[in-house]
């Protein structure tokens, strides 16, 4: 974004859409003062029981599946051969490696992911590796062979989303997100060039 200091609202309200911060704050009200989280036993963190259910996981990092012509991973991680193959040698449970958006975005286009989709700019699925559906999919076929999937809710760290280009522009609580060094846009010309789509 060229004119950083005179934001177009359009733009500005798009990118709050499409970030993480405004999602979590979208989901929060549907829980915030209700008993429907604290009062069942996923809202609490328990990786012993995960343990103690599956003893014997297989990590499915989505750059290292090989899917059939024309599909995607999670279809082919909720294949009914697959599981029952993974449920002869003893696999009880899976974690998928990182399946949500990630990547970055530069003006409203997408940039594609340098980190191995582990820097994430959303919470939706990753539109190239399946659909909400496949990983619903994936979570029953699992359960019917007495397995169980989990997967990884909050980032530990992001891409170049709405949420950093949001931040850039110090808009609302976004630049609490990230730690940034703010430079004066007249001390811009002392910074060194960076080569196109470097950013």
């Amino acid at each position: 974004m060229d004119a950083m200091t005179i934001p177009d609202k359009q733009y500005v309200d798009w990118l709050v859409e499409q970030s993480m911060l405004n999602a979590a704050r979208q989901r929060a009200r549907t829980y915030s003062g209700q008993g429907r989280l604290w009062q069942r036993p996923f809202a609490l963190a328990r990786p012993r029981d995960a343990s103690a259910i599956a003893s014997v996981w297989f990590t499915a990092y989505p750059a290292s599946i090989v899917t059939r012509e024309g599909g995607s991973v999670l279809e082919a991680l909720g294949d009914e051969t697959l599981w029952h193959a993974l449920s002869e040698i003893g696999i009880q449970g899976i974690h998928n490696g990182p399946l949500k958006l990630s990547g970055g975005l530069k003006g409203r286009e997408r940039t594609p992911s340098i980190d191995g989709n582990f820097d994430r700019i959303s919470f939706s699925i990753d539109p190239d590796l399946g659909t909400e559906a496949q990983l619903l999919s994936l979570s029953r076929i699992a359960a019917a062979h007495n397995a169980v999937i989990i997967d990884d809710i909050i980032p530990s760290h992001t891409g170049k989303g709405a949420d950093f280009r949001l931040a850039e522009m110090a808009y609302e609580d976004y630049p609490g997100l990230f730690h940034m060094v703010e430079i004066r846009e007249e001390d811009w010309p002392l910074l060194p060039e960076v080569a196109a789509g470097r950013d």
